[in-house]
């Protein structure tokens, strides 16, 4: 046979067997990986993102408990609280323990059949923990806390490892192939006298804090049930997170594409949420003949009652629609508990699409001034913290038809000497000759006791940077505030416009008014 006949039936045969072997390829993610159990076999990039999820999130709680610490001689914090955070590598789960009860919310398994270690890293030496770990918060002073380091490891089931890095002001989390290596620590220096000691809490430490706790009365009334609209979503959304992650990559597989990554985030209500969603071809057959294709695609997630949820590809609030060259189009239901009879599908879906506005608006303000520095300044609204359900108000007392953001979250430690509020507000800066705008500002209320922020976020859990917001605690008699704004425009001088008397009572007008530059006393 001549050399030529050869190399074509060579050709032939790869491409034959390439076609073949891309197939084959294609008709396992879809019959496979996508429809399979979670827990066996290889893991899915759907259960790895859940369990990155929990896991995270649990540590981060965890974390936070720190505000929780009262304050004993010298500014120290008390050791007598009993928030810990508890890994059991023999069931494979962890979770937050708040006096002496487990919180469901802050509970998660491990993903199954991987091999789980505790690694313990501190300037003095390496160890494994087995068996149970509880570990505390022990201050809030980071350069007094005692210098370690956890790793919690999984191994096994294809991925190589997962890892989770934490200490009590940082954390981390990732995978890799092969063998997990922490990253050694340099420093060799002892610990300073006055540190809060090491976060592990041993068993006889535990059991004497368990003594020393007051034990419930068996007698005592239960604990009223929470029926608030808040509660039962938030339900809600723990029986259809597993499901709604999972239901993710059958339809990303579904659509011709695979799961690449997976992030999802509930909203500050659990009415509703959203996933950024990383996809790529699916399939050598398609990467030949189609072309390779990865990219980014974001889903609004939204709870329609009755158990059921909405989901429906959206352009991303800050990002836009990202160009594709594969067209792929996601709209679901779900419901974990029953099935969805088809004579309802129709109609759910349009509901769906209602109520799943382009965009967060907020609604323009009857309290807006132009200031002659070209700024304008609006101030939105107030309401008691955790605003998440309730009343907002201006700040002549009247309500408002919408609340501007969503917060579930508790500012400070529980006083009953002092309130806490959130009050929002926005600012525009005009446009600079350059073609660049922004400034400063500087803020300050009247007998404010105490001042909270964090990022504000829409009903989908996306941040909102167009609006401005804070939590200021007062004394509990005060009825009333003054807030002054100082604005600047690029590098000028501030100028200040004084929201007078802000009603901290709904319903009241204070006397509210504003002041500009020109009337401030």
């Amino acid at each position: 046979m001549q050399k030529k006949t050869w190399a074509k039936l060579i050709i032939t045969i790869v491409l034959i067997a390439a076609v073949a072997a891309g197939i084959y390829r294609q008709w396992f993610w879809k019959a496979g990986d996508a429809g399979r159990t979670w827990g066996a076999g290889s893991l899915t990039t759907s259960e790895r993102a859940y369990y990155t999820n929990r896991i995270n999130a649990i540590i981060e709680t965890w974390q936070r408990s720190r505000r929780n610490t009262g304050r004993a001689e010298k500014g120290r914090s008390e050791d007598s609280y009993g928030t810990y955070m508890v890994i059991d590598l023999d069931k494979k789960t962890m979770w937050i323990e708040d006096d002496g009860q487990i919180q469901p919310d802050n509970y998660t398994e491990f993903p199954a059949k991987m091999k789980w270690v505790l690694l313990h890293k501190t300037p003095q030496s390496d160890s494994e923990v087995p068996g149970q770990t509880r570990l505390r918060i022990r201050g809030d002073n980071s350069g007094q806390d005692y210098r370690e380091q956890f790793y919690l490891v999984g191994a096994g089931r294809g991925t190589g490892h997962l890892y989770f890095e934490f200490s009590t002001t940082s954390r981390g989390s990732g995978s890799g192939s092969g063998k997990f290596l922490p990253q050694s620590r340099q420093s060799s220096a002892g610990e300073p006298n006055d540190s809060y000691g090491s976060l592990i809490v041993s068993d006889s430490e535990y059991e004497q804090y368990r003594r020393s706790s007051p034990s419930r009365d068996p007698n005592a009334p239960a604990e009223p049930v929470d029926s608030s609209p808040f509660a039962q979503n938030k339900a809600a959304w723990r029986k259809i997170e597993i499901p709604l992650y999972q239901q993710i990559e059958k339809e990303v597989s579904s659509a011709g594409f695979s799961l690449r990554e997976l992030t999802v985030e509930p909203g500050p209500d659990f009415s509703a949420a959203h996933a950024g969603v990383g996809i790529r071809t699916q399939g050598l057959v398609r990467e030949i003949f189609g072309g390779y294709y990865w990219g980014d695609i974001y889903l609004k997630i939204d709870y329609l009652g009755d158990d059921i949820w909405y989901a429906k590809i959206a352009p991303h609030p800050q990002r836009g629609t990202m160009p594709r060259r594969d067209k792929i189009d996601l709209e679901f239901l779900i419901r974990p508990t029953a099935p969805i009879p088809d004579s309802q599908r129709a109609a759910l879906l349009e509901k769906g699409r209602k109520i799943q506005p382009d965009a967060a608006v907020i609604a323009p303000s009857k309290w807006k001034v132009a200031l002659p520095n070209g700024a304008t300044v609006e101030f939105i609204g107030i309401c008691e913290n955790p605003s998440v359900g309730k009343q907002w108000w201006g700040p002549d007392g009247s309500p408002l038809d919408y609340a501007p953001y969503l917060n579930s979250e508790s500012y400070g430690s529980p006083g009953n000497d002092r309130k806490i509020y959130e009050m929002a507000w926005r600012i525009e800066f005009p446009q600079m000759p350059n073609g660049s705008s922004g400034g400063g500002t500087l803020i300050g209320p009247d007998g404010c006791v105490g001042s909270y922020s964090q990022p504000v976020r829409d009903r989908y859990g996306n941040q909102i940077y167009n609006l401005n917001a804070q939590g200021y605690a007062f004394e509990q008699a005060r009825t009333k505030t003054t807030l002054r704004l100082g604005v600047s425009v690029g590098s000028g001088q501030y100028q200040n416009v004084t929201f007078e008397n802000i009603s901290l009572v709904p319903g009241q007008d204070q006397g509210f008014k504003i002041l500009l530059p020109d009337q401030q006393p």
